[in-house]
């Protein structure tokens, strides 16, 4: 019974190398040494992309507080102010131009015109030295019509003009308050820019009344040239006149150039 023991231990010797672990120093060194340079480089790839992170956060904070400062021009989509300065630059006024004063004109309107009772009226018709009414040519009448329509086309010019420079001049007040209040660089230029375009619509609502008044006083000088124009004429007229008349009495009345005749004496 004692050597069955041995026995087994004798036959399983042959086993006993394949169980055995060999193992290489030098190779299980550089496997180490590997590793851990692996380990290296991924902890300085680790570094470099939180540097990274680190700076686009920087950025990033940078660029916030910039917006904060400055603003976000394309977030001011609505500027006091800026729809009533378009508003305004549309209108176009009541001013009426001289070709269109001058074809208004009727002699009818300016034999009747009394400017608000300060002058007296013509009538369309006059009476003669005997008596008899005759009508006026209306048409004789028609160049004082313009300018009469030219003076109350100013009038109608000041009136519009005077309320619109009151709204300009109140929406240039509100966005001053605005620019005034305004926290951030773009908001003050866009500000800035509406209210240049007030002050520029202002000075063009202005012109308004200089070139209404310019009108007035172009209508009155071609009528003191039309009265001038027609003087000359008339002139001509009558220098024609004269000139036909002293032919005709020529030759009406011719001067005998012959020698006087005397009767012989007794």
């Amino acid at each position: 019974m004692k050597l069955l023991p041995i026995f087994a231990l004798i036959a399983s010797a042959p086993l006993l190398p394949a169980q055995v672990v060999v193992t290489n120093p030098v190779s299980d060194v550089l496997a180490e040494t590997m590793h851990l340079e692996e380990l290296a480089q991924w902890a300085e790839s680790i570094n470099h992309q939180v540097e990274q992170i680190n700076m686009l956060t920087q950025q990033l904070q940078q660029v916030q507080a910039y917006v904060k400062a400055f603003g976000d021009p394309e977030q001011l989509l609505s500027i006091v102010g800026a729809d009533k300065l378009i508003g305004s630059l549309e209108q176009s006024g009541v001013g009426q131009t001289i070709g269109e004063l001058q074809q208004l004109a009727d002699g009818t309107h300016a034999l009747a015109y009394n400017a608000n009772g300060l002058y007296e009226s013509l009538g369309t018709t006059f009476e003669t030295p005997n008596g008899a009414t005759l009508p006026r040519a209306e048409e004789l009448y028609r160049k004082f019509g313009a300018v009469q329509q030219g003076s109350q086309n100013f009038q109608a010019v000041m009136d519009d003009v005077r309320s619109r420079r009151a709204s300009l001049r109140q929406s240039i007040a509100a966005t001053t308050q605005q620019l005034q209040a305004a926290t951030t660089d773009a908001e003050t230029q866009k500000l800035t820019g509406v209210l240049v375009g007030y002050s520029s619509e202002l000075e063009s609502v202005d012109h308004e009344i200089d070139q209404a008044a310019a009108q007035v006083a172009t209508q009155d000088i071609e009528n003191r040239a039309d009265r001038e124009r027609q003087e000359q004429a008339r002139q001509e007229e009558r220098r024609a006149q004269l000139e036909e008349e002293f032919r005709r009495y020529s030759e009406t009345f011719q001067i005998d150039a012959s020698a006087p005749a005397f009767p012989a004496r007794r």
